[in-house]
């Protein structure tokens, strides 16, 4: 027999509200991120800085990572059904996966460029002190949404809002980089801005990268959730017999949780859905992520209470919560 659990509403209610604040937080860092990504590309096209030029990939990377994510909180307010059950957030996913496509291929551009100036062929930039003034703008501007993103994500238990943080501290590096590679050329270092554009391309290189790490796996549908935390929560409670099946898919910020136990067969149904109940709490309180949960009950062998890692734990993933006991 199968029990759908009712602990739904709640977690939507919830998500609901944090949602929305993070929501706000999204589109202020949108637009601050839109006029650093200006600011360098319109100075990097008036100097033929190609650092600058460079750098501003990074910004444009930024922003769209704050699009991703309003586009994320966008489709977790769409219930699933009948033809999408598990919602539509990968389409988060495959978008991530285009931008990081285009910004490979801006890369190669640039670095061409560069390689180009090394050699020779290319034209010095001309710098003055405005461009200092813009990079240096742009570096207060990103440490100011860093430290924003901090403390709004720590406030809101908002792991999207901290991994943006992250994200645009590392454009801090690729600023200072410019601003040593705008130093070189007014010292008549002619190579210096060639230099600083191959630096910021291995920063946004590596950023580009890991879109692609964080988000293929998703796509694959490559666990989540760690098997073994989720099966020692389960087995704290004293009448959950084994636990043989720990399953858990999904992004981040919306993972789903298939977890299969073996109880007492003697134990009736009312008491299976309590227990269920009581391990979807649990597994909330530890998984703020979960958006899913799916719980079947089966009944156990006379064998004693183990409660060992699932053997076939190798992926994770998270439904809505069943409690069958058979």
């Amino acid at each position: 027999m199968s029990h759908a659990g009712h602990h739904h509403a709640p977690y939507a209610l919830r998500a609901q509200t944090a949602g929305q604040a993070v929501r706000r937080v999204f589109v202020i860092t949108l637009f601050l991120n839109i006029a650093v990504a200006a600011a360098k590309a319109g100075y990097g096209y008036f100097s033929g800085s190609i650092a600058l030029g460079t750098d501003a990939i990074h910004a444009v990377l930024d922003g769209s990572s704050n699009v991703l994510a309003l586009f994320s909180l966008y489709w977790a307010r769409i219930p699933a059904d009948a033809r999408h059950p598990y919602g539509r957030h990968k389409i988060e996913i495959l978008a991530a996966l285009g931008i990081g496509v285009l910004i490979v291929i801006g890369l190669a551009e640039f670095t061409g460029a560069a390689v180009r100036e090394l050699l020779g062929g290319g034209v010095p930039p001309r710098i003055g002190w405005g461009g200092f003034a813009v990079v240096a703008a742009t570096m207060v501007t990103n440490f100011f949404v860093t430290r924003y993103e901090e403390r709004r994500g720590h406030d809101l238990g908002s792991a999207l809002l901290c991994a943006d943080a992250q994200h645009t501290r590392s454009d801090l590096y690729a600023s200072i980089a410019v601003l040593l590679s705008f130093v070189g050329v007014r010292l008549g270092w002619r190579s210096a801005d060639a230099f600083g554009a191959i630096a910021v391309v291995v920063l946004v290189g590596r950023a580009a990268w890991l879109v692609f790490r964080e988000n293929v796996p998703t796509l694959i549908d490559a666990a989540v959730l760690d098997p073994e935390r989720v099966t020692r929560l389960a087995a704290q409670h004293q009448a959950v017999k084994d636990v043989t099946r720990v399953r858990s898919r999904g992004v981040r910020n919306a993972v789903q949780l298939d977890l299969r136990i073996k109880v007492d067969p003697d134990m009736s149904v009312s008491d299976a859905q309590q227990l269920t109940e009581r391990i979807e709490g649990a597994l909330r309180s530890e998984f703020p992520e979960l958006a899913d949960v799916s719980i079947h009950c089966a009944p156990a062998a006379s064998a004693p209470v183990e409660s060992h890692p699932p053997h076939d734990s190798a992926a994770h993933g998270l439904k809505k919560k069943e409690s069958p006991v058979e």
